[in-house]
């Protein structure tokens, strides 16, 4: 699509000057115009920090972007510490494996939850403005549809990069004690366990990423919020039943697994089906978002609105 705005003859201030080549035609008037001509002065392109004020705007005006990102942090942090506190009061009850197994991943569990509302957050920021038909009037204001998925998609990112801060230390602070009781070492100076921390607004952000790229590519709030749903719970449950070690090495690299995999510091979850590094988690879900992103870009750039 092209960046250039066009500009109808006859609108243009006396003394403009044309340039191309075109019939000549009379505006009713009597003036003379020339069909498909240009102005002689480029016409001034929309700057990506325009495109970000104005996503910065849509976000802040939508009543329901609050909700989501409110209901993401009570749940988020809310089963955090539901699961600490259960957990604690049944210590005794676990067994040795489950014990050692208790590390940072532990204190942020309720990520697993709120991770969801992230990416739904994400679908519909896309999905609802096809829906509305705002997509088109987007499109009119911003002509250059490159700039305007950048703009949507760092807006998104860095609203969802702050409240994965909030969570993850929020969630720290009120289910870290319960574990303390128990001598688990969750000091932040460790930086395994800083690093784990962290993992959460970066876990967080990249599903809220492929919930934008789901709604470029369906253009459907269900359709998006469904396929999503389907990556992040449904196919890990069907890989898990895959049989040999086919099954645990596709198992290993859903986007949920990757994603749980830098929030642990333990070098595994069980001897039988060790998860992948943080590293390797990390790497694993930019891989999946970026497989999601790169089509949305291209189909957005090409299909009408």
């Amino acid at each position: 699509m092209s960046d250039r705005i066009e500009t109808p003859a006859s609108q243009l201030p006396p003394g403009a000057q044309y340039q191309g080549a075109g019939p000549a035609t009379t505006d009713a008037a009597g003036g003379s115009a020339i069909a498909g001509y240009r102005p002689s002065d480029p016409v001034r392109r929309v700057t990506f920090r325009e495109a970000m004020d104005s996503e910065i705007a849509k976000i802040r005006s939508v009543r329901s972007t609050w909700w989501t990102l409110l209901i993401c942090l009570i749940v988020s942090v809310g089963i955090s510490f539901l699961i600490a506190a259960v957990t604690s009061a049944n210590w005794n009850s676990l067994t040795p494996a489950d014990r050692a197994s208790t590390d940072m991943s532990s204190v942020v569990a309720g990520v697993y939850f709120g991770v969801l509302v992230t990416g739904v957050l994400g679908a519909l920021v896309v999905s609802t403005e096809y829906s509305t038909g705002m997509m088109r009037t987007a499109l009119t204001a911003f002509p250059r549809r490159g700039t305007l998925f950048a703009a949507k998609a760092v807006v998104l990112a860095v609203v969802v990069l702050v409240l994965g801060l909030v969570i993850a230390f929020a969630s720290y602070a009120l289910a870290a004690p319960f574990y303390r009781r128990h001598d688990i070492d969750l000091s932040l100076g460790l930086a395994a366990n800083l690093r784990a921390l962290l993992a959460v607004p970066v876990y967080l952000t990249l599903v809220a990423l492929m919930g934008l790229a789901l709604g470029f590519l369906l253009r459907h709030t269900a359709a998006a919020i469904s396929s999503l749903v389907g990556l992040l719970f449904v196919f890990p449950i069907i890989t898990n039943f895959l049989p040999g070690s086919f099954g645990k090495d596709v198992n290993k690299i859903m986007p949920s697994n990757a994603g749980s995999a830098m929030m642990t510091t333990r070098p595994s979850l069980n001897g039988n089906n060790p998860h992948l590094t943080p590293l390797a988690g990390f790497l694993t879900l930019l891989i999946w978002t970026a497989v999601l992103l790169v089509p949305a870009w291209i189909l957005f750039r090409r299909r009408d609105a």
